[in-house]
């Protein structure tokens, strides 16, 4: 480590097809970049490189990892233990969450930090927030599906539609609506586990059958279908990050538009959507002054967040909280997310909001560093 250098950020990811073998290559060469000119050193690492076994067959607590180099190449290398933990890891499986969960609880035994805590399942989270008066309104009612008992209530519960997600993230993938077509048949609309999309109708008495296979053993939330498209009938939500800055304290680092295919149920960038400036999209469907009241609306509940989230779950570093607007104006908490991505910024040319969304993950784990030499020190 140079002189300059405060500490190590390792940045846990999931292994994935490529080189280097991990999603995010963008993001984590600029959060390379910037953590070089802010005096903190980055490196990529996989969890089943964490305390790989050295040629005696014995274990040391080095890491196996990638870093991005003066010379524009990612390199693989060997790691000291970081300082901090950022978990970057979007887990497919329970097996690369448990593996994830040994690596990280090893390395925190042995002295390294967690940049933020997870969030739990999206049932969990909306159990929580439902808790609040102020946010209680803006929450659609959400059910765990258990079952069939459980889809033929929400179906009648929620009368025109119902849709369903995983529990945990899923950018998108593996989503469905189901809506009446007459009293014997429904539509089945969505994305499949491979987030390619879908549509078929089929008998009313076929379908418990279809969603127990389509959900398998994922866990799955079930929600009204709230009408979220713009006067052409595409789909879009509204992305707001929030970040903790160099002072450790919360703040609204952009919010962006992400719109999706008519044909399709969702506007996450993963399925191939596109995103837009907030206030000129909402203002070509609803007029500038009640665009301007939509936004306000959602930098108030954005504001409001990440702090109850907090007192419930732990200590957070960064939310991407996903809200809709159905035709009437009406603002949705649709979810919250604990590792969010942040490119609908760089799509819609938010130079600002693009800078700042990797500067102040390598700003907060300063903060920690800082904080917590201090302590020693004194």
């Amino acid at each position: 480590m140079s002189l300059n250098m405060i500490g190590t950020l390792g940045v846990m990811v999931c292994r994935r097809p490529g080189s280097p073998p991990f999603a995010e290559k963008e993001f984590l060469r600029e959060l390379s970049l910037r953590g070089r000119k802010l005096g903190m050193q980055v490196f990529v690492f996989c969890p089943d490189d964490a305390f790989a076994a050295d040629d005696a067959g014995s274990r040391s607590d080095r890491i196996k990892g990638y870093c991005y180099g003066p010379d524009q190449q990612w390199s693989s290398g060997s790691f000291p233990l970081p300082d901090i933990i950022y978990d970057r890891g979007l887990h497919r499986n329970g097996e690369e969450t448990a593996a994830a969960s040994e690596s990280l609880n090893r390395m925190l035994q042995r002295g390294s930090r967690l940049w933020s805590r997870g969030l739990p399942g999206k049932q969990k989270v909306h159990q929580l927030l439902k808790h609040s008066a102020a946010l209680r309104p803006y929450l659609p009612a959400t059910l765990s599906y258990t079952g069939d008992e459980s889809l033929n209530r929400a179906l009648l519960a929620f009368g025109s539609g119902i849709f369903m997600k995983p529990s945990g993230g899923s950018q998108g993938r593996h989503t469905l609506c189901i809506s009446w077509i007459d009293e014997l048949h429904v539509k089945l609309q969505g994305r499949d586990r491979s987030n390619r999309m879908f549509e078929q109708t089929i008998p009313l008495e076929k379908m418990n059958d279809w969603v127990r296979r389509f959900t398998g053993r994922r866990r799955f939330i079930i929600q009204p279908f709230l009408k979220l498209h713009n006067r052409n009938g595409e789909p879009y939500d509204i992305r707001s990050l929030v970040q903790k800055n160099d002072r450790g304290l919360w703040s609204i680092t952009g919010i962006a538009v992400r719109q999706g295919a008519v044909q399709g149920l969702t506007s996450n960038l993963h399925g191939g959507g596109t995103a837009y400036p907030a206030l000129p999209y909402l203002t070509s469907d609803f007029g500038e002054e009640k665009a301007l009241k939509i936004i306000q609306t959602i930098r108030e509940l954005s504001a409001q967040l990440p702090s109850l989230l907090e007192e419930g779950f732990g200590r957070l570093g960064e939310l991407g909280i996903d809200f809709g607007v159905d035709m009437s104006g009406r603002v949705w908490i649709l979810e919250v997310n604990s590792k969010p991505g942040r490119r609908a910024f760089t799509l819609t040319g938010d130079g600002d909001a693009a800078r700042l969304s990797v500067e102040h993950p390598i700003q907060y784990a300063r903060y920690l560093l800082l904080r917590q030499l201090r302590r020693v020190n004194t």
